[in-house]
């Protein structure tokens, strides 16, 4: 964006809005509960407002730094309602977590298809290298000699990413983004395991996914779809999101999940 179109950009957002509406959870409520075009409305033009102010420099008022601070907590009550419990602890956890590492439930990765078919695939890979008499521990799913195997390709093709997610050329597990709960906490993730095998011959395994809290720049282009109530879906700029690191609103954070299986050869 060159100089003109940044100052035309602030000038417009100053023109545009002269107060800030409080109690975003009320009017995200008034969507979900009565279908209000007006509460939608209100929220969208508050957020496309602060998002024109980020983005061409423009300071932020206290104001406007506590609706955004409220509006990831109405995030959390929305993910706590619609189910997606883990994606709403990871949104207020990024204004109020002072950018402490958390760890978080399992299940929403462990009933993914994409994480139980690398799981499945990576098994595989470690049981080779025990024919083999090479070390299988730790291994991690962007690893060169995982990726070289015909297990791990065939999760990168012939795949339908909707229903069954995809292993990405780095490792990165890709979820399935028919799932919204996993989609919403986690889109894309490396896994790892660590395995160690007893005198028995069974394995024991004990499986991670670490991930970093964070959002893409405005130059990035990204945005997030929220919906709040059937054909209500609010627009959040992951460049506003991302911004609130630069205003002392919200941290960048690290989080993990973690589970275990005992398995046989």
């Amino acid at each position: 964006m060159g100089i003109e179109k940044i100052a035309t950009a602030s000038n417009k957002c100053l023109e545009d809005r002269d107060n800030i509406p409080g109690a975003p959870l009320w009017q995200m409520g008034k969507v979900r509960l009565l279908q209000s075009q007006a509460s939608f409305d209100l929220i969208q033009n508050t957020v496309d407002y602060l998002a024109c102010k980020g983005q061409s420099g423009r300071p932020f008022t206290d104001d406007e730094k506590e609706f955004m601070t409220e509006l990831f907590e109405a995030l959390w009550w929305g993910g706590t309602i619609r189910g997606y419990a883990e994606a709403a602890r990871l949104a207020d956890h990024y204004v109020n977590g002072r950018g402490q590492s958390i760890k978080i439930g399992s299940t929403v990765y462990q009933t993914s298809v994409i994480v139980k078919d690398t799981m499945i695939a990576l098994k595989a890979y470690i049981k080779e290298q025990v024919t083999k008499k090479r070390s299988f521990t730790p291994l991690k799913s962007s690893d060169a000699g995982f990726l070289q195997t015909a297990q791990a390709r065939s999760l990168q093709h012939g795949r339908n990413f909707q229903s069954k997610g995809r292993l990405l050329p780095n490792g990165c597990l890709l979820a399935e983004q028919s799932n919204q709960r996993l989609k919403n906490t986690d889109n894309r993730f490396f896994l790892s395991v660590s395995t160690v095998r007893n005198a028995n011959g069974l394995f024991f395994s004990t499986w991670k996914v670490e991930s970093l809290y964070d959002f893409e720049p405005f130059s990035a282009g990204h945005v997030t779809n929220i919906p709040l109530a059937d054909g209500f879906v609010l627009k959040l700029p992951d460049g506003l999101s991302q911004h609130l690191t630069t205003i002392g609103v919200a941290q960048d954070f690290a989080y993990a999940a973690t589970w275990t299986e005992w398995w046989e050869k």
